[in-house]
This record gives C-alpha cells, sequence and structure tokens, in this order.
C-alpha cells in the first residue's frame, strides 16, 4: 500500500509538472527587456538568425497590437508567437506615450519623425546588443511608414529587410480624403478644406467641433509633418530587400495602398490575402463582425501569414 501511494505521489506530481510545462516554457521563451528606455519584449532570443523588430501602428497602440479604444486582440504578440514557431526571434517595443515608456511632450511638440527617432534608438540599441545578427523592421499600419522612413535614414548596420504590414502605400491625404468621404455636407466641405491647408503647411484655421477629434489645433503639427509622407517614393528609392503584405478585408488600408507599395520597385515581394483584415485576422466582409474580431483575443492570426514573413526575414538575413 505504501508503494502505491508513493508511486501515485510520483505519477501526480509528473503530470503536473507537464501541465506546467508549456507556461514554464512560454514565460522562458519570452524576455523583458529596456530598448534604449522603450519597454519591449524578445520572444525567443536564442533562435540564430535574424531579429524582427516589430513596430506598432497608430493611436495608443502598444506591443502586443491592444490600445485603450477598444482593440484588445493582441495581434502583434500573436505574431511574435508565431515568427517563434517558425524559427524567427522578435523585438517588441511600446512606443512613446504607452504608459511605462517614454513620455509624450505635449501633443503639439510631436512630429511624425518623433515616432521615427524613437524607432532608431530601439535599433541603435538592438545593434549594440546583437552586433553581429541582422535586423528585419516589420511595420504594422503607420508603423509601416514609421519603420519605411526610418530604413531611409539609415544608421544600423545591420538592417537587412523591411517588411510593410497592411501600411498606407498612398500619401496620407488621400486615405484620409477616402475615409472622411461619408461625412454629409457641409461637414465634409469643412474637413476637406482643413485637409488642403494642412497639406500645404499651414495651420487650419477655425475646426467645427466635430472634427475637433481628428483636427485640433494640438494633433496639427504632428497631422502635418504625416502629410508630407511620400510613401512609394521613399520605398522606391530604397535599396533592401522589402516585402509588402495586405488584406482584403481590410478597413482602413486598401488595395490601392497595397498596389502602390507593390509596384513602387520591380524587385519588391508582395503576399495579399484576400480575407484578412487589419489585425491581422480572417474576417467576412460585413462590418460588424469584422469590427468584432478587433476585440476577441482568441481571434486566429491569419494562415499563411507568419509563413511568409518568417520565411522572407530568413532570406533577408542570410
Amino acid at each position: 500500500m505504501i508503494w502505491h501511494e508513493t508511486l501515485r505521489r510520483i505519477l501526480l506530481a509528473a503530470v503536473a509538472l507537464v501541465l506546467l510545462l508549456p507556461a514554464m516554457n512560454a514565460s522562458a521563451a519570452e524576455r523583458e527587456v529596456n530598448a534604449g528606455g522603450f519597454p519591449a519584449t524578445i520572444a525567443r532570443e536564442s533562435l540564430p538568425g535574424p531579429l524582427a523588430v516589430i513596430v506598432a501602428g497608430s493611436g495608443p497602440t502598444n506591443r502586443d497590437g491592444d490600445n485603450t479604444l477598444g482593440v484588445t486582440a493582441g495581434y502583434l504578440r500573436k505574431l511574435a508567437t508565431a515568427l517563434a514557431r517558425r524559427g524567427v526571434a522578435s523585438l517588441r517595443y511600446d512606443k512613446r506615450g504607452i504608459p511605462g515608456s517614454a513620455p509624450l511632450a505635449s501633443e503639439a511638440d510631436v512630429a511624425f519623425d518623433t515616432y521615427v527617432d524613437d524607432l532608431r534608438t530601439v535599433l541603435h540599441w538592438a545593434t549594440a546588443r546583437f552586433p553581429d545578427r541582422p535586423l528585419v523592421l516589420v511595420g504594422h499600419s503607420e508603423g509601416g511608414l514609421v519603420a519605411l522612413q526610418a530604413a531611409a535614414l539609415g544608421g544600423s548596420q545591420t538592417l537587412a529587410g523591411l517588411v510593410l504590414l497592411e501600411t498606407p502605400g498612398r500619401p496620407f491625404g488621400d486615405l484620409l480624403r477616402e475615409q472622411l468621404s461619408p461625412l454629409p455636407q457641409p461637414l465634409l466641405g469643412d474637413a476637406l478644406a482643413i485637409l488642403a491647408a494642412l497639406e500645404a503647411g499651414r495651420p487650419a484655421g477655425r475646426i467645427p467641433p466635430a472634427l475637433s477629434g481628428l483636427f485640433r489645433p494640438s494633433v496639427q503639427p504632428f497631422l502635418t509633418s504625416l502629410l508630407a509622407i511620400r510613401p512609394a517614393a521613399i520605398l522606391g528609392a530604397l535599396e533592401l530587400p522589402v516585402l509588402v503584405v495586405g488584406g482584403g478585408a481590410d478597413l482602413q488600408v486598401g488595395r490601392s495602398d497595397f498596389d502602390a507599395l507593390a509596384a513602387a520597385r520591380s524587385d519588391v515581394q508582395a503576399v495579399w490575402f484576400a480575407g484578412m483584415n487589419h489585425v491581422l485576422t480572417g474576417a467576412s466582409g460585413e462590418r460588424t463582425q469584422n469590427l468584432a474580431t478587433y476585440a476577441d483575443p482568441g481571434a486566429v492570426l491569419m494562415p499563411g501569414l507568419a509563413d511568409a514573413i518568417a520565411s522572407f526575414a530568413r532570406r533577408a538575413g542570410k
């Protein structure tokens, strides 16, 4: 009886250990670091080969892809996990303004180049930490524009490739006009007049209350700097392997953006996922169901997406 009780306890302990292993491995697979002043997570640092540096998109979006505006799908964390399973390590960081990261100055003092300079700081840290490791930038949405501009400015001798994931390819003003088009008159006319002034580098005058969320005076310096970016032209002059990825169910960035980037250079690699939406999961064409995935932590990453990015990163990093 004593022997049987001892065996039972050993078996129970073994089962408990096995059950704990996934959690232990998951914990060991990721490590929190301070990347030049920015809180960050390295996934599977011990893997050989390239390190993918993931750059989050616009607004208060953290390193996992979540924000305080209702996006809780954790799609960038899912991407990092999927890349690790395919043998590619990654670094993702909390950009300026995320709680716990570098603070924002007053809103009026923030320009697009602020985020570009911050990414370059992260890249300098990564280059110093991994001097012999090739870096591949993976920018999502506006983060793709930040990555594109940072790549164009150089400064990292180990930068090996660039992935533009659901990234605007047209000037931001064209994209914004498209998104504003459903507004009724005279509000649409007011919005277009404000946009034209900012594109010309002039501060806009009177802002109707209904448009203050987008065009308030304190955010106009940032918008003016963003409106000056010409993504396809920057990509066309960039001497770096590039992968452009787009999705047919994306409500923010469309096929014309994908096409503009894909055509910027004859050697751009491009992959189109007809059913992928902006949070990198499969979605129907119905808007309500599409938006529901933004708050769904269980939504599955688009099949084939991580394979395409991992394959590109390995080739670029050789």
